[in-house]
């Protein structure tokens, strides 16, 4: 038994320390974690609380018609940071809108390609540029996404397997981004733990730009499903 528990701190520690490193570089752009609806049929609400890496984000989406849904995401996350032994309060902000078709095959088999855009504002702290970064300057960033996705709904579980491709321009500089993931809603009916995890994988790397990104995608959070049906 204490081996056990000693494993799983052993785990836990590591992962806060892989966390913790990973959100320590100069990265301007943080993926968000994966908004997978699955829906189940119209008038089906969904609302979900989730923390990510370098993300604190509400996730929301409704089932418009029978097959097309919209949703509605926003992310924030503040941070201290230290810039040549120089202390600074930063914040990210992000916004977007989607819009997708949905349907279901078989039993509880599900599908869903959802598209849309955001804009947002980071923290400018890049390479090779003419100002000395203070901490004060900021910079817009505009993200446009394509995300397919398929898996299974049932009472108990939604999971779904999502191929999403994000245009990110930052500084002037757009780079193309496929980020694959796989996604989990565990509970029962209404209120369910929601999980994702995956990479995002740049087209163009970017030492090349001025600016970096988080290759590791990972949320952890709370849904709550309003209006789903059970057959």
């Amino acid at each position: 038994m204490r081996t056990l528990r000693a494993s799983k701190t052993s785990t836990l520690t590591l992962l806060v320390i892989v966390v913790a490193l990973l959100t320590s570089c100069k990265t301007a752009y943080y993926p968000k974690g994966y908004n997978s609806p699955m829906f189940n049929n119209k008038g089906e609400i969904q609302l979900s609380g989730v923390l990510g890496v370098g993300n604190i984000e509400l996730q929301t989406a409704y089932a418009a018609t029978d097959n097309i849904g919209v949703m509605l995401n926003a992310s924030t996350f503040n941070e201290t940071r230290e810039v040549d032994e120089q202390t600074f309060d930063e914040q990210r902000n992000l916004i977007e809108a989607g819009v997708g078709y949905y349907g279901k095959f078989g039993t509880m088999g599900k599908f869903e390609v959802f598209g849309g855009g955001g804009l947002g504002s980071i923290p400018a702290d890049f390479r090779d540029v003419s100002y000395t970064y203070d901490g004060t300057q900021t910079a817009t960033m505009t993200n446009f996404f394509i995300q397919p996705a398929i898996g299974l709904g049932s009472e108990i579980v939604d999971f779904s397997g999502v191929s999403r491709f994000s245009v990110v321009t930052i500084n002037n500089e757009t780079n193309v981004f496929f980020e694959p993931g796989l996604t989990i809603k565990l509970g029962y009916k209404a209120v369910r733990f929601a999980g994702g995890l995956g990479v995002s994988v740049p087209f163009q790397e970017t030492t090349s730009l001025t600016w970096d990104h988080n290759p590791i995608i990972m949320s952890l959070g709370i849904m709550v499903n309003l209006n789903r049906l059970y057959e």
